[in-house]
Parts: C-alpha cells; sequence; structure tokens
C-alpha cells in the first residue's frame, strides 16, 4: 500500500508540473503586442452634436477621430493606425470642468483591431487637459488577448463654432 501512496504522490506532483509547463507556453505564446503598450500621439477631430444645457455648459456627443503616431515610428505598437472613438463630452465652462468618455476601436493598414473603453476628466479648454485612462476590451489578429490599463491626457486645442472640435491625446507618457 505505501508503495502506492509514493506513486501517486509522484503522479500528483508531475500532473501539476505539466499543467504548470503547459501555461507557461501558453503566455509565451500570447501575441508581443499583448505585453506592451502603445506610446505616442492620437491626433483627433471630433465631430457631433452639441446641445446648450445652461449658458455655458455643454454636453456634446460625437466621434473623435483621426490617427496615432507611435513615439517609435516605423514598428511602433499601432503606429499610424486609423482610429474612431464614438463617445460624449460635457464641458461646464462655468465651473471650467469637463468629463468624457466612450470607446475607441483602433486598427492598423493589416485590418487589426482593438476596441478600448475610456474617461477622462479636466478642463473644457481651449488648451483644456484632461487625464484619464483607457483599458483594452478586445482585438482581433495581432491584438487579441490584449489585455491592460493606460493612461493618456487629451487636450482640447479648438472648440469650433459649428460644433465640432479639434485636439490630440498624448498614450502612456
Amino acid at each position: 500500500m505505501q508503495g502506492n501512496k509514493k506513486c501517486t504522490g509522484t503522479l500528483r506532483r508531475g500532473g501539476l508540473l505539466a499543467a504548470a509547463l503547459a501555461t507557461a507556453g501558453l503566455l509565451a505564446a500570447m501575441p508581443a503586442q499583448a505585453q506592451e503598450k502603445p506610446v505616442g500621439t492620437f491626433g483627433w477631430f471630433g465631430v457631433g452634436k452639441a446641445l446648450e444645457l445652461e449658458k455655458g455648459h455643454w454636453y456634446w456627443v460625437g466621434e473623435f477621430s483621426g490617427s496615432f503616431f507611435s513615439d517609435k515610428g516605423a514598428g511602433g505598437m499601432m503606429h499610424l493606425a486609423g482610429i474612431r472613438c464614438p463617445a460624449y463630452f460635457d464641458a461646464n465652462f462655468n465651473t471650467n470642468k469637463s468629463n468624457a468618455g466612450g470607446y475607441c476601436i483602433i486598427q492598423d493598414a493589416d485590418g487589426d483591431q482593438a476596441i478600448a473603453s475610456w474617461k477622462n476628466a479636466g478642463n473644457p479648454g481651449p488648451g483644456g487637459r484632461g487625464p484619464g485612462t483607457f483599458e483594452w476590451t478586445s482585438g482581433t489578429g495581432k491584438y487579441k488577448g490584449l489585455t491592460g490599463s493606460n493612461t493618456f491626457v487629451g487636450v482640447t486645442q479648438i472648440n469650433w463654432a459649428d460644433g465640432t472640435t479639434s485636439g490630440y491625446a498624448t498614450w502612456n507618457k
């Protein structure tokens, strides 16, 4: 009987070792990009509808879209990817406070996509800065399995009279 206990213990340890090695193999096989963060600048133009809730307090719903420029240049994560971000922007010029949020769909030239949810708060501009975060929610191709939190600072350069807006966001800087 004692010999069977020793054999069972050895099998159990062997099974655990095999499971640990299999898990390590899966982690090593994950896309390399899942382990890094995009660092650079997203230049955007916002188009949507702005409604004045009260004098000096505006609520905008629309889309920020543009391109991402990696600080690493060619070969940098998501360099020159197109970005579309359906979003809201609540800008109260009376209190000099704003908050915004939504989702971003990032697509590179290969057609691979990454989806992120985001939010920030700051002041409404012009030149208004809003630090925030974005979280990866899903992806395809090289971005499948992408996870993690990221930081950004959104900067509103111009609030145009027609309700559009121009600006940029620095990512992970």
